[in-house]
């Protein structure tokens, strides 16, 4: 089906839900990033665009404290903390489970990691030269982290934390060697978190995901608006603007080229994911 004929049909289905004039409709999202500078985070600045761009008039309304990501998703559409929209890295049971609206909001930066350790530690990381020699050391990742799986699958060895801030702790303890972190992260959690700590040079892991929009799969008219508007912010520039904006600065920091990338697989990669379409992916 043409991107034309596609952007037709999902607008027929969703805009009698929202009646022009129609009130604001209110979205409830997770909080979004901690970082000082960034009032709203990219994901949220990129909803509210998307849905402004398909036509529908809505108010984004933040949690009070961040959610861990399975609690997220068991909160799509339904309890006394119902959300309406959330944003992760893909995986089967998390497509089986809400409606994924398959547009990667990062482009796959997720997949290009770096990572967090003590300086010792890290020089010793910057010599390893093969995926073997990266088995013996220690990775610290969130336990409902799909991460967690794929360097898993990798036969890396990985301790599993409930708690996002007690990594940099256990890191600076001693209790694992290393905290893989995406490139658009590593470098702000390394300024509010990582006292003590610094990227390891000439080290880095690639593998294929993405982040995407969920939202609960009662809720398709909402779907269907975010993919539209994602669409109509692709065909105008607009989405790789802000893209750009965001996150250019930290990819010319990693300096990707310069470093040994150790390629893994993605076994929880759902098979919809749409690899085949260059555009939507960064590559160095």
């Amino acid at each position: 089906m043409g991107l034309g004929r596609r952007h037709l049909l999902i607008a027929g289905a969703v805009l009698p839900c929202w009646a022009a004039g129609a009130e604001p409709r209110m979205l409830r999202i997770p909080q979004v990033s901690a970082r000082a500078e960034l009032p709203r985070s990219y994901p949220a600045l990129l909803l509210e665009q998307a849905l402004t761009a398909a036509g529908l008039p809505v108010s984004l309304s933040q949690t009070r404290e961040p959610i861990p990501q399975n609690r997220a998703f068991l909160a799509l559409g339904r309890g006394p903390d119902r959300l309406d929209v959330v944003w992760s890295m893909t995986s089967v049971e998390r497509e089986a489970r809400a409606r994924a609206i398959r547009v990667p909001l990062f482009k796959g930066l997720f997949g290009w990691r770096l990572l967090l350790a003590r300086p010792a530690m890290a020089e010793r990381l910057r010599q390893v030269q093969t995926l073997d020699e990266l088995r013996a050391f220690v990775m610290l990742q969130g336990q409902d982290w799909p991460d967690t799986a794929i360097l898993r699958a990798a036969g890396l060895q990985v301790i599993a934390s409930p708690t996002y801030e007690a990594m940099f702790k256990q890191l600076r303890l001693g209790r694992g060697d290393a905290f893989p972190r995406a490139i658009e992260e590593i470098w702000w959690e390394q300024a509010l978190h990582g006292e003590g700590l610094v990227v390891v040079p000439e080290l880095g892991l690639h593998y294929p995901t993405a982040v995407y929009f969920f939202v609960d799969r009662g809720d398709e008219a909402l779907a269907q608006a975010i993919e539209l508007g994602l669409q109509r912010l692709r065909a105008s520039g607009a989405f790789d603007r802000l893209f750009l904006k965001h996150h250019g600065d930290d990819i010319v920091r990693a300096q990707l080229d310069r470093r040994r990338i150790f390629e893994l697989a993605n076994p929880r990669l759902p098979p919809q994911t749409p690899l085949d379409q260059a555009e939507l992916w960064f590559r160095p």
